[in-house]
């Protein structure tokens, strides 16, 4: 039971923090069996882990999502009603994950045997990135800012994110600050894009390995576990990172990004 619930901690601790969820999970596998503590498959148990996570930034922004049904009815008129404008932007934003993400996970071999020292690099570099955009850079960009192409952008820099150790998190707020954006406004924006990231992710997962996911797993005690404790966990973080990033810079997830890459790259290959 320690191993899953060290799991769901993960995958809440790392999915809105710019630390990389996929990096982490990776190399969780690499160090422990799921599937023979829980009868549950890695696959299974990260499809369950993801909703989770879905459920629980859902459930901070429901008032958010509320305003985007109310507006959509003003959807042509994006110049009268910021949540319509706010949403044509996150859809903008996400159609490059979208087919990307399709195109990026049939041919990316994520069982190659220099998959840790990926994620140990690109762990590294964009913490290093992180650092200095968030600390040189303009900081007074709000939604009246945004226009289709950042989005178009914000949301090619979110693909960045298919590659192991990038942080889709991170990848966003990183661009976001580099374009002159608050802090406040980026992590809103990030974690309003990871319903839709999420939700694709997952689907695909479930369209693509059908006839490999068991209802009873899923429907088991151990799987109802998986969800609720990452639900709990990703929840507990999204409100740690909106309220730190409203009086602390991202220095410290860029410092622990360092750590992790340069623990994973000595630790595996030396």
């Amino acid at each position: 039971m320690l191993i899953l619930i060290l799991f769901c901690f993960l995958q809440g601790f790392t999915e809105f923090l710019p630390v990389s969820s996929q990096g982490h999970l990776i190399v969780f596998n690499e160090k422990f069996e799921l599937v023979y503590l829980t009868d549950i498959t890695l696959l299974e148990s990260t499809i369950l882990a993801h909703f989770g996570s879905f459920f629980a930034v859902f459930f901070y922004y429901m008032h958010t999502i509320k305003g985007f049904f109310v507006s959509i009815k003003l959807i042509d008129r994006p110049d009268i009603d910021k949540n319509s404008f706010l949403l044509i932007n996150l859809v903008i934003s996400s159609i490059p994950l979208i087919i990307l993400g399709y195109l990026f996970g049939k041919f990316f071999n994520y069982e190659s045997s220099r998959i840790i020292l990926i994620i140990g690099i690109t762990s590294i570099i964009f913490g290093l990135l992180l650092f200095i955009v968030d600390n040189f850079c303009l900081r007074i960009k709000n939604l009246n800012s945004l226009n289709y192409l950042s989005s178009l952008i914000i949301g090619f820099f979110q693909c960045l994110a298919l590659i192991p150790g990038v942080s889709r998190s991170g990848s966003i707020v990183t661009a976001m600050r580099y374009f002159g954006f608050q802090r406040k406004f980026a992590v809103y924006y990030s974690n309003l894009l990871s319903i839709p990231a999420i939700l694709s992710a997952t689907g695909y997962l479930l369209i693509t390995n059908l006839d490999q996911i068991s209802t009873t797993s899923i429907l088991s005690l151990y799987g109802i576990t998986i969800l609720f404790l990452s639900f709990i966990f990703s929840l507990v973080f999204i409100y740690f990172f909106v309220a730190w990033t409203r009086n602390f810079s991202f220095l410290i997830f860029a410092v622990y990004r360092l750590i992790f890459g340069i623990c994973l790259i000595y630790f595996f290959y030396f």
